[in-house]
């Protein structure tokens, strides 16, 4: 189902963001919100891009109600809970604009860090990531300890059954040039947290440029959708799932874009 209000024709859209939303009810407004205000203030054309995940709550409809307020938003709505990398992929492969990005719907992420995002895609990178891990980087509200030692850990596990040299694949900020969307999302096969690793095991594996972007990180723990055991053994058998696609050729095709 899709409801959509817009202003104006989509023709020429420069940037498209999409925000996976599984129930959101309570940080949804703020965020959508807030990256209205900013994409406005550059004066891009854009367009946003909602996909709600079977939410349960009212986070479809407070989009719903931001719609009916003249902005121009598109809600994308799966018919079940789904997973965040796939929709994440509907969201994407379904918007138009020449510079796509996805972003998390807790609002983790000052909005305006996609500025830095997209200088990087039009200075040539073609996928352009948030990353936590940078100097340049800040954590304004931590993680709980467990949380960050998991992730410490899973990032290890993916530098030695996936690949090396990207510290942190999981940031929920990204950024891709329209030929790569194109490209490598119709090759993705997993639809759960795990997609960003193989998003970026293709991106390096088809030659793609990956700028990693410091970011700022406002940990939301009341809207974390990651449940640390349960979730964290899935990403891990995932991340040999990956190297299994690989092995049997699962991403290959004959040409690119």
């Amino acid at each position: 189902m899709r409801s959509r209000k817009v202003g104006s024709s989509y023709a020429d859209i420069s940037i498209s963001v999409v925000i996976p939303a599984y129930n959101e009810e309570r940080m949804i407004d703020e965020t959508v919100t807030a990256l209205l205000e900013h994409l406005v203030s550059t004066g891009a054309r854009f367009e946003v891009i909602v996909v709600d995940d079977g939410s349960e709550d009212e986070t479809a409809q407070r989009v719903e109600s931001i719609i009916r307020d003249g902005c121009s938003v598109t809600l994308l709505k799966n018919d079940a809970n789904l997973g965040k990398g796939y929709s994440v992929r509907r969201g994407l492969l379904s918007a138009r604009g020449r510079y796509l990005f996805f972003m998390d719907a807790d609002h983790s992420y000052p909005v305006h860090e996609l500025d830095k995002m997209l200088l990087e895609l039009r200075n040539g990178y073609d996928l352009a990531i948030g990353s936590r891990a940078l100097p340049a980087s800040s954590l304004e509200v931590r993680p709980p300890l467990l949380r960050y030692l998991a992730g410490q850990v899973y990032a290890a596990l993916i530098g030695m059954v996936v690949f090396s040299g990207i510290s942190d694949t999981q940031c929920g900020f990204k950024g891709l040039r329209r030929e790569v969307v194109r490209d490598l999302l119709p090759r993705l096969t997993l639809n759960d947290f795990a997609f960003d690793v193989e998003l970026l095991f293709l991106a390096r594996k088809y030659g793609y440029r990956i700028q990693p972007v410091p970011v700022t990180l406002r940990f939301n723990a009341d809207s974390s959708k990651i449940r640390l055991v349960r979730d964290s053994l899935r990403m891990f058998c995932d991340l040999f799932r990956i190297r299994w696609n690989n092995a049997r050729g699962r991403y290959e095709s004959e040409s690119r874009g």
